[in-house]
């Protein structure tokens, strides 16, 4: 069966390239195009085309808050174990800009040198920063830098003025979100009853 078949949209390689390497396309992202892909899939007749082309190489369109990623049909267990540890290092940045001043959420705009100030005068802030794992930066600044670096890579922020060096957060971070709210903790039933009056 060829593409042409499905009667695609010229994107669709496009997109593709962009989801099956991990990354989400996000209704407010505006670098290369990303809102205008998100209005292509989220066309329901594209998105219906797309799902059906998709499928037969083994990838589902996931659609979320304003956004779109791709998961695996019939994922071994190993991957989502591996996806689970990459998934670790969001925990530490996603509680610092939820802990910070001015929350970062959904479509907040910020530099790297706001939050590395903020970092200097609010020492919870800072020793959450410290904590944060892979990243080795000898300032504050460039620190907060790394964790943006990581963030854009992987598809939650985007680089909106590199002179400026202003961010701003993309859609896909409600996936973050999301998975972190889903996430429930079971203490040991010896733990309840010891804690019991």
């Amino acid at each position: 069966m060829l593409a042409e078949d499905f009667n695609l949209p010229k994107q669709t390689h496009t997109i593709f390239s962009i989801m099956a390497r991990g990354h989400f396309i996000s209704s407010n992202g505006t670098r290369e195009g990303m809102n205008r892909l998100y209005d292509i899939i989220n066309n329901p007749e594209h998105f219906e085309r797309l799902q059906a082309y998709f499928n037969i190489i083994h990838y589902q369109i996931e659609r979320g808050n304003n956004y779109f990623y791709f998961s695996k049909m019939q994922e071994p267990q190993s991957e989502l174990e591996k996806k689970l540890e990459r998934f670790e290092r969001y925990l530490d940045i996603i509680d610092l800009f939820a802990s910070m001043d001015n929350k970062i959420t959904i479509g907040s705009r910020f530099r790297p040198s706001e939050i590395a100030e903020e970092c200097v005068a609010n020492v919870r802030l800072k020793q959450k920063l410290q904590k944060i794992p892979l990243y080795r930066s000898e300032t504050l600044h460039n620190k907060v830098r790394e964790i943006c670096d990581l963030l854009s890579r992987d598809s939650f922020l985007e680089l909106e003025d590199e002179k400026t060096e202003s961010y701003k957060v993309l859609d896909a971070y409600t996936y973050l979100l999301d998975i972190v709210n889903a996430i429930a903790i079971y203490e040991e039933p010896s733990t309840l009853e010891n804690t019991k009056l």
